[in-house]
């Protein structure tokens, strides 16, 4: 389930040769790029660094190094429908933006001003400045005419979206030939997701929390586990989880965002003897890259006693010989497996009956309303729940939220549920 890309044409933007603005799409975007984000688990080659002094410099150029030692400054873009992160360095300074031939970053729109734009240095910060463009230069969708810019920031020059960041410290980078940020129609493309300066200080931070919804036995209501749900805890950016992993993914760190949930989960209960079970979530990015069975012996030793459960989507079950690999490695570190929202795309029943989870989580669209759905959507479900019975398989209704689903849920032979109507999420103090 791994993913990998070759490396190809590196270049620093001086060695590269001025063309015509009617050169097309993919000429222009040679100087600046470097990486789809989903190259995830492996190590990321090194972008070379600009040359100290002004040798090699264009005339009239000075080679500035923002923030001495520390990593570089670059422009990402997306591409490919927004699925590829590519970045360039912002070297030299001035860096000139726009459509004619031999700035640092052409850009071949006729929305574009020949000269649109430039990034400079000033006090050891960076700032940008619009040249009297045609149609505006934008900072966080604010129009500017000069103004100072920082990691995280997503700047339009017309219809191209940009967002300011850095270079790794360690220098890893992915560099990619023959790609550019892709021409739009106004309004403003809005790809970037708002919030990633901040997103890596709550990472580096750990400024996030856990609240716990109960699992209980049915049909006599009992608590015997708990799910963690994860909680954003950072001034500027969402609580709930999706939105948080929606920035995340732009920076190609869903995957430290998923292990300090689970990390911080087992913190706040791993030494209470009132919860026995706990459900641990993963994200799918974990499931291509090394080193989710090592994050969760980490997690294992914070408490020993406790009974961990890993929940994976169940659309992961397509790819079987990896889950097979995956729960027999869980099983030696004493964790169990759970798939969840079972049905909510195909119901994989061979894959299910090969590799059997601990417990089946049925989605809450199967759930939902289930007292009002025909009769053949109610027979559906209960077979379902027979055939995981079958299998030896605890079953858990998802999302129950009145007392007329949870009778069918008892009725169609669920051993657990969760939902509204067995209790809400609650903060460990509330527990």
């Amino acid at each position: 389930m791994g993913s990998g890309r070759i490396d190809k044409d590196r270049r620093h933007p001086d060695e590269l040769e001025p063309h015509n603005p009617g050169d097309d799409v993919e000429r222009a975007a040679e100087p600046t790029l470097v990486a789809p984000i989903g190259a995830i688990g492996r190590r990321l080659p090194t972008v070379p660094s600009p040359p100290h002094g002004t040798e090699g410099t264009p005339a009239g150029k000075r080679a500035v190094t923002i923030a001495g030692p520390h990593a570089p400054w670059l422009l990402e873009s997306l591409t490919t429908g927004g699925k590829h992160l590519r970045r360039m360095l912002i070297y030299p300074l001035p860096f000139r933006i726009g459509r004619a031939p031999g700035l640092e970053l052409v850009l071949p729109s006729q929305q574009v001003s020949k000269q649109h734009a430039e990034i400079y240095e000033a006090s050891g910060s960076l700032r940008l400045r619009d040249l009297n463009s045609t149609n505006g230069t934008f900072v966080n969708r604010s129009l500017v005419s000069d103004f100072p810019i920082r990691e995280g920031d997503v700047l339009h020059f017309a219809d191209f979206e940009f967002r300011v960041a850095r270079q790794e410290t360690d220098g890893r980078a992915d560099t990619e030939e023959g790609a550019t940020a892709a021409l739009g129609d106004r309004p403003l493309p809005h790809q970037f997701t708002p919030g990633t300066r901040e997103l890596k200080e709550l990472l580096a931070r750990g400024s996030i929390t856990i609240v716990f919804q109960p699992i209980v036995r049915i049909p006599d209501r009992s608590v015997v586990a708990y799910e963690a749900l994860g909680r954003g805890r950072y001034p500027g950016l969402p609580e709930d989880p999706t939105g948080l992993f929606r920035i995340a993914e732009t920076l190609g760190v869903e995957v430290e965002l998923s292990r300090l949930f689970r990390r911080k989960a087992v913190e706040l209960v791993g030494h209470r003897g009132d919860v026995k079970t706990l459900f641990l979530n993963t994200h799918g990015a974990e499931l291509e890259q090394a080193g989710l069975v090592e994050s969760l012996e980490e997690v294992r030793g914070l408490a020993p006693r406790l009974a961990l459960i890993l929940e994976i989507h169940e659309s992961a079950l397509a790819f079987a010989t990896a889950i097979g690999e995956l729960q027999s490695r869980l099983a030696e570190v004493h964790i169990g497996l759970a798939y969840d929202d079972f049905g909510a795309g195909q119901a994989r029943l061979i894959e299910l009956a090969e590799f059997p989870p601990n417990f089946l989580k049925f989605d809450r669209r199967f759930v939902g309303g289930i007292d009002r759905a025909p009769l053949s959507k109610r027979r559906l479900l209960a077979s379902l729940v027979a055939a995981a019975r079958e299998l030896g398989v605890e079953t858990v209704a998802e999302g129950v939220e009145t007392a007329a689903e949870a009778e069918i849920c008892i009725r169609a032979g669920f051993t657990h549920a969760q939902g509204f109507f067995f209790g809400a999420a609650l903060s460990v103090d509330r527990m």
